[in-house]
Order: structure tokens, then C-alpha cells, then sequence
């Protein structure tokens, strides 16, 4: 059976993105990174495994997410982090992002899915474009981009993802590096959580 990559970029477009093959990653990153894809521009690369059969296994997610699939492009309107939990259930070896640990990302990408879908911004009276700020550091904010996106440094994020970004990005991730997003931000001074429904 082939060995190569299947890999998962975001696009510009909250919400859309899009999920290829590869026999050369770097080359294919740099190529849609800087000419976009399908009139569609900002893409990053966010995940990519290296599998056996990776052509069957690439037919079979679009096979599943057919009905997310944008015309008969590789853009899907899609929960990246979904996909690669999938993704990760694979026997492989994962390529990008490196020094991954595929159970431990496993576990957490499943706890972190289940906490980030029961937040909703509108439902606490949060439009787009409100500013949020991290509870731990003033000066971090991310803006209101969707029901349970923010904007935060040109990407699109749910706020568990990002709040683990950001303690990565200090050196002071927990043991466990399961956040419960709406914990690490406030908003007009309030924590998150701690905002009623309207």
C-alpha cells in the first residue's frame, strides 16, 4: 500500500476548510500558502499525518463529510478540530505540527471539543467583533468571530484551542492540557463563564 500525507489547512473563511494528499508536504504547503486554493485565499497549514493507503483513507473523509463539501473542491464548511480527531485515530505518524504526541492529543482535542460546543457568544449577548480579553494577560484579545470562534492573531479559533495556544505559548501548560475556554476569558471585566444567558 502508498504511504503519504493527508493534511488539513484553514482558509480566511471561518468555518471552511480544506483536506488534501500529499507525497511532498513542504512543497504543497508552500504552493497553497501562497497562491490560495479554489479562489479562496489565507490558508495555513493546521495538521497532516503520514499513512498508509492514504488515498482510500483521504476518499473515505470525503466520502463522510460529503455533505459539507464545497462543489467538488477539497474545501468542506467543518470543525477542523473534528477531522483531525479522526484523523489521529489512524495508525500513523504525524508529520505537522512535530513533537506531537498522538493519544495525549487524542484525549485532549476530545475533552477540548466537548467543552468548546456548549459555550455559545450569543447566547451570553456577545455579537461579532466584541473583544474578549484573557483573563491572565490584558493585553491578549481576540475578537468575536462566530456562535464559538474568535479571531486571535489573523486565525480563527474555539476557545479552548486558543486558550492552550496561549499557555503553550507561555511555557505554563498543565499537565493535563485540557482548558475549558470561557474560564481564561472575560469580557467588560467578567469571566466568560460567569456571564448569564440572554
Amino acid at each position: 500500500m502508498a504511504k503519504g500525507i493527508i493534511y488539513l489547512m484553514t482558509t480566511a473563511v471561518s468555518g471552511l476548510i480544506k483536506i488534501g494528499r500529499s507525497d511532498d508536504f513542504q512543497k504543497r504547503m508552500r504552493i497553497l500558502e501562497a497562491n490560495g486554493y479554489y479562489n479562496v485565499v489565507g490558508l495555513k497549514r493546521y495538521f497532516a499525518i503520514e499513512l498508509e493507503d492514504y488515498v482510500a483513507k483521504e476518499n473515505l473523509l470525503k466520502e463522510i463529510f460529503a455533505k459539507h463539501q464545497v462543489a467538488s473542491s477539497e474545501l468542506f464548511a467543518l470543525d477542523i478540530d473534528m477531522v483531525k480527531q479522526l484523523l489521529l485515530s489512524f495508525d500513523g505518524k504525524v508529520i505537522f505540527p512535530d513533537k506531537t504526541n498522538k493519544e495525549k492529543d487524542f484525549i485532549e482535542i476530545t475533552k477540548i471539543r466537548q467543552q468548546g460546543e456548549r459555550f455559545s457568544f450569543y447566547k451570553k449577548g456577545l455579537k461579532n467583533g466584541d473583544t474578549i480579553v484573557f483573563i491572565e494577560d490584558d493585553s491578549i484579545t481576540a475578537k468575536v468571530a462566530a456562535e464559538r470562534e474568535v479571531e486571535y492573531d489573523g486565525q480563527i479559533f474555539k476557545l479552548s484551542p486558543l486558550a492552550y495556544k496561549i499557555f503553550e505559548q507561555k511555557g505554563q501548560l498543565t499537565t493535563s492540557g485540557a482548558y475549558q475556554g470561557a474560564r481564561y476569558f472575560k469580557f467588560n471585566g467578567k469571566r466568560l463563564i460567569n456571564l448569564p444567558d440572554k
